[in-house]
């Protein structure tokens, strides 16, 4: 069974969980920068896929527990607090964005710059665990 506990002193799970929330994230803001490509194009295709806020309901349920259990991981081992701040605006952003197009109070260009700015934040905070966490093993080994 995997703990907390565990977790924290495995290598390999915070990193890879740092990876993927930067991957899920990546993805997320390349998708946001490719909606006026997409909205030139939907008439033409029409496609289930293009529907964006089910597509940023999804990325949202897989963003929000990858990147919160990497970040707890890794502060738990390194203890650096700076990486909340980025981390918070960021998931904040992408849940703002998501309420407000399921609400309907915005669409389309505005959502997607919530959204990419959300994007960013939640890359930056990955990137700080991450280095965080490298520069905390390298300390352990020494």
């Amino acid at each position: 069974m995997l703990t907390m506990d565990s977790a924290t002193r495995s290598p390999m799970l915070p990193g890879l969980l740092d990876r993927l929330g930067i991957a899920a994230s990546a993805f997320c803001l390349l998708q946001c920068l490719a909606l006026p490509v997409l909205i030139v194009i939907a008439p033409i295709t029409s496609f289930w896929l293009l529907d964006h806020k089910l597509f940023h309901l999804i990325l949202l349920l897989l963003i929000i527990p990858i990147s919160v259990t990497a970040f707890l991981i890794g502060y738990l081992q390194h203890r650096v607090s700076t990486l909340w701040w980025p981390a918070g605006f960021g998931l904040g952003l992408l849940i703002l964005a998501s309420a407000l197009e399921l609400t309907h109070m915005l669409e389309g260009l505005a959502v997607a710059l919530i959204t990419s700015a959300g994007g960013v934040f939640l890359i930056s905070a990955h990137w700080i665990n991450l280095r965080c966490r490298a520069r905390q093993l390298l300390q352990n080994t020494a």
